[in-house]
């Protein structure tokens, strides 16, 4: 098969560039693959050693039996969602909601007319109303709600998914397009002591240590977790936090972190090369992936962090929700969530050997579940299936190992077991479910303290707090 890979690479600094610079290697012996990029020269030859290379520009879908498109919420598939409409093939959706790419390519280039029409074609003239008051600044709308992902997903020839999640919110918006769900690659990763990792990095031999790691911002509910480290001190004195990665441009991270007076307690490495990522990951006790908005996608790094053999905590929503529960620690996103969180960082930090089965229950189902060689053979598989396809007639969903699933993605096999942007959003799709939450105005609130210089012992937040409370309970 002659097949046209699409995906960020690095030097683009995505999750999704790891992705695929871990997958083409295996995938290359599958397939003859010419990677299509943007204008640029990747930087990861010996992962693309057995790949040709092409340029968008000069791309001709005749040359190719199949286009593999891997989209995601950034302006770095900007080029893969233009040619996934113009070319349909098999698309690789690593987030459902895709709109604020489409705000990128549109309202932040000054073509409100295009927001409109995007928001038209999806979801009628409601969805273009609501596009004049976005594109016009009069009403925000919850882009979380609107994904924009639909209309390259009616018109693909197949789709592959992370988690069931997606694919169900796929067989709802394109029920004819077959699917199927093919857990995130990992490569098995060669474990490097909590010892070593210490003393190479400098940290603190006997401080318990807690990290959080990648792009730093409202939806990883930082002001959740820096809320819950700071009563988690009352008891632990000694705990230290670490944010590994980069900070979102508009996010105060600094300020928070004075807000909440843990500023001794904090560090913040910003963007580090790959080798000490994973080695900032072999050096914590804990580690904390909270996710809320979700958007659908999967977290490589809370992936990295499982196969580090971490204890990881997540919030119970989607991808993060399907995570084994004895593999990870899960918080649900509602009004305990800052209590509960406090409690179960206690409880990882002071129970060793409770810490130690969940870090190893993460590692064996990292090991078992997503493997980059089963990965492989699972798009090869499906591409095969795809490949003569149109995207007429009705499709199949799988499973991402060969197994029929029924529309809600359950698998159906003979035993009759079933095999498992940034604004703040007030409700979320959970396993084919709405579900609306009680607005948290906890980021936004937070930060409008930092901006006008307040600290937590200001009179001026005790008549904030009153007010609020008269607010809910009204």
């Amino acid at each position: 098969m002659r097949l046209a890979y699409f995906s960020p690479l690095h030097p683009d600094p995505s999750g999704i560039s790891d992705y695929s610079e871990e997958l083409l290697p295996h995938l290359a012996a599958c397939a003859e693959i010419t990677v299509v990029t943007d204008g640029y020269v990747p930087t990861n030859r010996e992962a693309l050693a057995r790949c040709k290379m092409a340029d968008d520009r000069a791309y001709r879908a005749a040359d190719y039996d199949l286009a593999l498109y891997h989209l995601g919420n950034s302006p770095s598939h900007a080029y893969i969602y233009r040619r996934a409409r113009a070319e349909p093939g098999v698309i690789v959706l690593h987030e459902f909601v895709l709109h604020h790419l489409v705000a990128w390519m549109t309202l932040e280039h000054g073509d409100r007319a295009g927001y409109v029409a995007a928001m038209r074609e999806a979801y009628g003239e409601p969805g273009a109303q609501l596009g004049e008051q976005e594109a016009l600044g009069l009403e925000g709308l919850n882009r979380f709600e609107y994904p924009l992902s639909e209309p390259p997903l009616k018109t693909a020839r197949g789709v592959i998914a992370h988690s069931r999640y997606v694919a169900e919110q796929v067989k709802r918006a394109a029920p004819h397009v077959p699917v199927t769900i093919i857990p995130h690659e990992m490569p098995k990763m060669t474990l490097v002591s909590q010892s070593e990792a210490r003393a190479r990095l400098g940290l603190a031999t006997d401080a318990p240590l807690i990290g959080a790691f990648g792009n730093v911002g409202p939806t990883k509910r930082t002001s959740v977790l820096l809320e819950a480290f700071r009563a988690l001190r009352r008891v632990i004195s000694n705990a230290q936090l670490l944010f590994v990665g980069a900070v979102a441009a508009e996010y105060d991270l600094r300020g928070l972190v004075d807000f909440f007076g843990v500023a001794d307690g904090v560090r913040m490495t910003g963007k580090t090369s790959f080798d000490d990522f994973h080695l900032y990951m072999a050096a914590m006790d804990t580690c904390v992936a909270l996710r809320f908005p979700t958007a659908g996608e999967t977290s490589g790094a809370a992936l990295r962090m499982m196969a580090q053999g971490k204890a990881v905590v997540v919030s119970r929503a989607g991808w993060f929700a399907e995570l084994p529960d004895d593999a990870v620690a899960k918080i649900d996103v509602d009004n305990t969530e800052t209590e509960m969180l406090a409690r179960v960082l206690e409880r990882l930090l002071t129970d060793k050997m409770l810490r130690a089965a969940m870090g190893t229950n993460a590692r064996r189902y990292v090991e078992s579940e997503c493997a980059v060689e089963d990965a492989a053979r699972g798009y090869a598989r499906f591409l095969g299936e795809t490949g003569g396809l149109g995207s007429e007639g009705e499709g199949r969903a799988t499973n991402g190992k060969g197994r029929a699933t029924n529309d809600k993605g359950r698998d159906t096999n003979d035993e009759g077991q079933e095999n498992e942007g940034e604004k703040i959003s007030h409700s979320s799709v959970v396993n084919g479910q709405r579900s609306f939450v009680a607005p948290d105005f906890r980021d936004e609130v937070t930060r409008a303290y930092v901006e006008l210089g307040l600290t937590e012992n200001d009179a001026a937040l005790g008549e904030v707090a009153k007010a609020i409370v008269e607010l809910r309970l009204r």
